[in-house]
């Protein structure tokens, strides 16, 4: 006995000396650097990749196995460019464990660890090569060894004799890495640690464009066991150039790995970011809870998940003191099997924008959709903006059922309300509700809608306009229509919006049917309760009318004087209408081509009363025309056509036929200069950035046929009649009194009207103008023009007695002016015009006798007088009559709108 433990204990003594010395002779002559090109070549073959090892490996045995590297790089797939880097990485192993089956790693530590990942257009990542099987390729000639660093070496090696299934080494590498640890060999992966330092990992997206990049990465584990959570803590620098991004990304959490099952997991997960995201200035964003995906499933699952965010945004609506969260206690979202399930969602959205406050929520009680059947509580959403405006807007959907592919609600309700002043404006719609998410489809089929609006401070201001029709969205293609209808008082009739997408740009259609709709009241309805209309107070002209008169010089002739202030005022308008038009573009429009369409019996808008209405707008990218619109309107036909190039030019095509003029003006323009009934042919063409460039080149005519008609502002039969008793009683003294500024209570009486305009480089020149009155003719005299640039007025008008429509005693009465042409010069600004009567310009024997005798001190004299004298100001008392009389008119008119089409 003694013996055989003596010779045993022997053995294992020889046994051991042998193992030193062969692990001594083994490590003395063993150099594993000799195995970088076997290395690169196997990882060429494989993976089309390039393997650089430019440090020494080094290789120990004892306590454990040992294994440093330096300077490992790894290439793109075919490519030069590089995937990954390391400076430096080592870890040990232990061998007694490998006798049962388990690869312990005492500590892995890599320094300078580096990954530039990229996403090319079709969504694949430049490491999905690894993931899966590399293809089949014919064995190197590698020459045997009794060691082998990797198992791809060993099926480099192996013959290849009819294999009944899969080499293990064909499997992708985390499918390799499971199977070497999962139950079929019992094998087992057990790293006590990893630590890595001074990483750097790199992405760029070809499809989104998206760059960014984790700087000054450091990741320290606990002790990593596939299928064990193990913990994990990080810190790293986000930085970003689309979208710009600068900050602090850290986070820690216990990692779940499963390649087999291509599960991975973080349980009691905590991230958090301070720094700028994009339009984000985050002071504090963290995400809290436990998360999981699944791969194969495409499964991502989430519990007790909390995410908060402190900071403001900056973008084209900025927010400040934003704090936003989003929590939820259990979620899941399976896209293989088409299912989704929330519970206890709820959404929070707070912050400041200017002088409002924001308050956003969303609330998800509980949804459940799978292929079989979708059901939930009532999802409900809200919108509150608080201030000088208010507004609100409520969102519930309730009555959930259908399935994954299509979900029904039984209601959709949106409510909304928007408050300014005493003004209140409300919107409530309702709808069934179909969705069918694949197809990207929304179909509201029936719509019973109701706006409502009512002023507080009266209580009988009380609007309501009910509106039903049904809405087809349907976004995957690219298809969208709506049919509205409502009735009420003043808009009765129906809309057909068609917008669709056939590969070309959008293309929106649009039919608006109506039997009335009155749009000057719609507007004073709507108006003042919409949000971006804010009534500002501005001081009024009239308010340094009497400091300005003050300081005016004495008239060189009468009238000149009041209409001094006018001119300057114009003249101190005249700067700001130099400005640019850099806000009128418009680049939506190239993006859309739209079709509009109107047929309307009645209607009513700015001012002016139509009927019949048929109109067509269309546009060509940046060009938007009127191809078409007839009306009929104050007793005759009008049509017109249009071109508008925003902030560049405009062309404009009218033709009022047998149509009374002056009431189309007096509801148009607030007042009535010229009337008549008969034909008005205008042709307007123009181009500039600048109000003053478009009139500078404004060119086209204007052609005026008017019968039975007035012309307000001056009477030219009783000046004539003024005239000839001026110069009956020159010598006597009792002159009638001749003022030379306009008076708008004074009309001219036209039997009939004739005469053109040419228009050129923004001046309008008279021909062929002729002008009946009961006693006279009147014509212009060449070279009378209009400055339509500064807005002034130079024109000589030649008036002759009418012999053929004078009576008896009149032509006795007349007889100093018979066959005699009277010139009156018009001058001054359209606003306040001026008349003077050209005396010595007169071929009359009586009139140059009564020059002689002192007619011109006596006008004079008279004009001085007049002035003196305190009399009312009879415009002011003409536009107040007017105002009266249109009292029930919407402020802006037609003329108000034009203005619009001129300013910078």
């Amino acid at each position: 006995m003694k013996v055989w433990f003596k010779r045993g204990l022997f053995s294992l003594v020889v046994l051991a000396i042998v193992t030193v010395v062969g692990g001594a002779i083994f490590l003395l002559t063993f150099n594993p650097n000799s195995y970088k090109q076997k290395l690169a070549d196997i990882v060429q073959q494989k993976y089309q990749r390039t393997l650089k090892i430019d440090g020494d490996i080094e290789l120990s045995l004892f306590p454990r196995i040992g294994l440093s590297v330096q300077g490992l790089s790894l290439s793109d797939r075919n490519s030069e460019d590089p995937f990954a880097s390391l400076e430096s990485a080592r870890f040990a192993v232990a061998l007694w464990p490998l006798i049962n089956n388990r690869l312990v790693v005492d500590h892995v530590a890599v320094t300078g660890f580096k990954a530039w990942i990229v996403r090319d257009e079709e969504g694949k990542l430049n490491f999905d090569d690894l993931l899966q099987a590399p293809p089949a390729g014919p064995p190197l000639p590698v020459a045997r060894s009794g060691v082998s660093l990797l198992p791809a070496a060993q099926a480099a090696e192996a013959p290849q004799e009819n294999p009944v299934e899969p080499a293990p080494e064909s499997l992708p590498v985390p499918e390799l890495i499971a199977k070497r640890s999962g139950s079929e060999t019992d094998f087992q992966i057990d790293i006590a640690g990893l630590s890595l330092k001074g990483g750097e990992i790199h992405y760029f997206s070809k499809r989104s464009n998206v760059i960014g990049r984790l700087l000054q990465l450091e990741v320290n584990t606990g002790r990593m066991t596939f299928g064990q959570p193990f913990d994990v803590a990080f810190k790293s620098r986000l930085s970003g150039d689309y979208p710009l991004a600068d900050g602090v990304l850290e986070g820690q959490g216990q990692l779940s790995l499963d390649p087999a099952s291509k599960s991975y997991g973080a349980q009691k997960l905590n991230v958090s970011f301070v720094g700028d995201l994009d339009e984000l200035q985050a002071q504090s964003l963290t995400v809290k809870g436990n998360v999981a995906y699944k791969s194969a499933q495409r499964q991502f699952s989430a519990t007790n998940l909390d995410t908060q965010l402190q900071g403001q945004w900056r973008g084209a609506y900025p927010v400040s003191d934003l704090s936003a969260s989003l929590s939820t206690p259990k979620m899941q979202i399976d896209s293989v099997s088409d299912l989704v399930s929330f519970e206890k969602l709820a959404l929070r959205v707070r912050g400041k924008n200017e002088d409002q406050d924001l308050d956003l929520a969303l609330d998800v009680p509980r949804i459940q959709v799978s292929p079989a059947q979708a059901e939930g509580s009532p999802v409900v959403a809200s919108l509150k903006v608080s201030g000088p405006r208010v507004l609100g807007l409520g969102l519930t959907l309730q009555g959930l059922s259908g399935n994954s592919q299509e979900l029904i609600f039984e209601q959709a309700k949106l409510d909304g309300a928007i408050k300014q002043g005493s003004r209140v404006a409300q919107f409530k719609a309702s709808s069934p509700l179909q969705w069918q998410p694949s197809n990207e489809w929304l179909r509201l089929p029936e719509i019973q809608a109701n706006i409502r609006v009512e002023d507080q401070a009266d209580a009988g201001s009380r609007f309501e306009m009910p509106i039903t029709g049904q809405a087809d969205l349907n976004k995957g293609k690219q298809e969208y229509s709506a049919q509205l209808s409502s009735s009420t008082e003043q808009a009765q009739g129906s809309l057909d919006v068609t917008l669709h997408d056939k590969g070309k740009g959008s293309l929106l259609d649009a039919i608006l049917k109506a039997d009335k709709l009155d749009l000057d009241e719609l507007r004073s309805i709507f108006w003042a309760a919409a949000p971006e209309v804010v009534p500002t107070t501005e001081p009024e002209p009239q308010a340094q009318a009497p400091e300005a008169a003050t300081e005016q010089a004495p008239a060189k002739e009468g009238g000149e004087q009041a209409e001094q202030p006018k001119a300057e005022e114009a003249d101190a308008a005249a700067p700001a209408e130099q400005e640019p038009d850099a806000a009128l573009s418009y680049p939506w429009l190239d993006k859309v081509t739209f079709d509009l369409r109107f047929e309307i019996e009645k209607l009513r808008s700015l001012g002016v009363v139509m009927d019949q209405v048929k109109a067509q707008i269309k546009n060509q990218g940046q060009v938007v025309s009127l191809s078409q619109f007839t009306a009929q309107a104050y007793e005759g036909q009008f049509q017109a056509k249009a071109k508008v190039e925003p902030g560049k030019r405009f062309e404009l095509g009218l033709k009022l036929q047998q149509m009374q003029v002056g009431s189309l003006l007096l509801d148009a323009f607030g007042n009535d200069y010229l009337a008549g009934k008969g034909n008005v042919s205008l042709d307007l063409k123009a181009q500039g950035a600048t109000q003053q460039e478009r009139l500078n080149a404004l060119e086209g005519g204007l052609t005026v046929d008017l019968q039975d008609g007035s012309w307000r502002s001056v009477d030219l039969d009783q000046s004539v009649r003024d005239i000839n008793e001026a110069v009956r009683n020159a010598f006597s003294g009792q002159i009638p009194l001749l003022l030379p500024e306009s008076d708008p209570l004074r009309r001219t009486v036209l039997n009939r009207l004739q005469g053109n305009l040419d228009i050129k480089k923004g001046q309008a020149t008279f021909r062929n103008f002729r002008a009946t009155t009961p006693i006279l003719t009147v014509t212009t005299a060449k070279g009378a023009k209009l400055d339509l640039v500064s807005q002034q007025a130079d024109v000589t008008l030649q008036v002759r007695l009418n012999r053929n429509n004078l009576d008896a005693e009149e032509r006795k009465s007349f007889q100093d002016l018979r066959n005699v042409l009277i010139p009156i010069h018009i001058s001054g600004p359209w606003a306040a015009l001026s008349y003077q009567i050209q005396w010595k310009d007169i071929a009359s024997n009586s009139i140059k006798k009564a020059l002689q005798d002192g007619l011109l001190d006596l006008l004079s004299q008279q004009v001085s007088e007049a002035k003196a004298e305190s009399r009312p100001d009879v415009k002011s008392e003409v536009e107040q009559i007017i105002k009266k009389e249109l009292q029930d008119k919407v402020p802006q008119t037609v003329g108000e709108a034009m203005k619009q089409w001129f300013k910078p």
